[in-house]
């Protein structure tokens, strides 16, 4: 397991002086590729073999989120490896060691030429140390919405949304979806499918559609059979 201590700051919270959904993201993001870097498994060395970890799917759960200055503990570790799938758990603790955040996630290792999946070696897997699943509900790999989806907006993919790899970070999608839902909701969870990448300069076409407790956003590109990603949001 690797634990990433962090206090959290003015930055990082939203107009409730809340961590923002944004910044909690970037937390668990941070963690993980933190715990990779740590082991020498990191970018450099992704680069140098030419390949890379992309994220296929997220499933988050909030008990709540801490507020200005509070001291949080993130933790993560890998649970399973497949032939070309890694699994990993996040966690969230505040200062008494309560779980405030959970997360379960899926990967994919892809070549970074052909950008298809590809299997993992040993040296892939090397010095990650696997742990028990994290005991919350088994993640389904794809999000069902219905047929008709309702336009929200159409926003271009700026310089700040791309990460390393080239195209829009896993977090700036969830970052996009909250700018729809209202404020005064208290959001419980966030799944995330990640279907297919998306590049700087690139349309993309936002769409909405609900369900009981819940807001889901289709993501999709100038075509609307590409589909960037499915974000869907709980609310009490």
């Amino acid at each position: 397991m690797y634990c990433y201590n962090k206090k959290v700051l003015f930055s990082d919270l939203d107009s409730t002086s809340q961590m923002s959904l944004s910044a909690m993201m970037n937390a668990i993001q941070d963690c993980v590729n933190i715990n990779s870097e740590s082991i020498g498994r990191g970018i450099d060395y992704l680069m140098s073999v030419g390949r890379t970890w992309f994220a296929i799917g997220w499933n988050i759960k909030i008990k709540r989120l801490p507020k200005m200055f509070e001291n949080i503990v993130v933790k993560t570790w890998p649970y399973e490896f497949g032939t070309s799938m890694g699994f990993r758990n996040v966690i969230i603790e505040d200062a008494e060691g309560e779980v405030i955040v959970c997360a379960d996630s899926i990967w994919t290792l892809v070549d970074l030429k052909t950008g298809r999946p590809i299997k993992i070696t040993e040296e892939d897997s090397k010095g990650y140390e696997l742990e028990e699943r994290y005991p919350m509900e088994p993640m389904s790999r794809k999000i069902k919405y219905p047929n008709e989806t309702k336009p929200v907006d159409s926003v271009t993919v700026k310089k700040s949304n791309v990460d390393y790899n080239g195209h829009m970070s896993n977090g700036e999608y969830i970052k996009l979806a909250c700018e729809y839902i209202p404020d005064d909701v208290v959001v419980t969870g966030i799944r995330v499918e990640y279907k297919n990448q998306s590049r700087y300069g690139e349309l993309l076409n936002v769409s909405e559609y609900r369900e009981e407790n819940m807001y889901g956003y289709v993501i999709t590109g100038a075509e609307k059979s590409d589909i960037k990603a499915v974000v869907a949001i709980s609310v009490e």
